[in-house]
């Protein structure tokens, strides 16, 4: 064994052989290509004529998208359809028939337990009252609920107005209105005025 140590690793040797000078950039080793190397010729000449077609297919592409018509826009919505109903003439015509029997039917009740003689015993005069009022009210119902929607317009507006009165003349009698009431007395006119002109549309 030596006896003095060693003083740092040994020097490194060049391909020549001989140490290489310190101080020396790093680097490569020395004979190694500073550059890859190019691919052979007849590789690049593939690669340009693959990126020339390509290019062709692209620019292709985007004349077709350019000139292809757009899409068509869609369609609009077509209108919501009348709510309002249509009937044929002879709906129109049974509709008025079927009205006009109710209205008859009504009359006839009316006339008959509002225009008889009253009673003079008491309680058979209250029976009288009460059945007069019973047909008066029930008589507007029954023309409400028989009026067909078919009915012409005119006929079907005074049928409303006669049912609305009718309703009205038996509510005030129910509350103890009496005939010489001044609004009860107007009720009775217009309601008989009413019976007229449904009488006269229904012929």
């Amino acid at each position: 064994m030596s006896d003095h140590p060693p003083s740092g690793p040994p020097a490194a040797h060049g391909t020549s052989g001989y140490p290489v000078a310190p101080g020396g950039f790093p680097g490569p080793q020395a004979g190694s290509p500073p550059w890859p190397p190019a691919p052979p010729r007849g590789q690049s000449r593939g690669l340009t004529f693959l990126a020339l077609a390509l290019a062709v297919v692209a620019s292709g592409l985007a004349i077709v998208g350019w000139f292809r018509p757009s899409p068509a826009p869609p369609p609009t919505p077509a209108p919501a359809k009348s709510s309002t109903p249509t009937y044929t003439e002879e709906q129109i015509s049974d509709a008025k028939v079927r009205s006009c029997k109710a209205f008859d039917l009504v009359d006839k009740g009316v006339t008959l337990q509002t225009n008889g003689e009253s009673s003079s015993d008491p309680v058979m005069a209250k029976a009288q009252g009460a059945s007069a009022r019973l047909a008066t009210i029930s008589g507007g119902w029954y023309l409400k609920a028989r009026l067909d929607p078919a009915t012409p317009a005119e006929l079907t507006s005074a049928i409303q107005h006669l049912s609305d009165v009718l309703l009205d003349l038996g509510a005030n009698y129910e509350a103890g209105v009496r005939d010489d009431d001044a609004s009860q007395a107007a009720l009775k006119n217009e309601t008989n005025s009413t019976f007229a002109h449904v009488a006269e549309l229904c012929k």
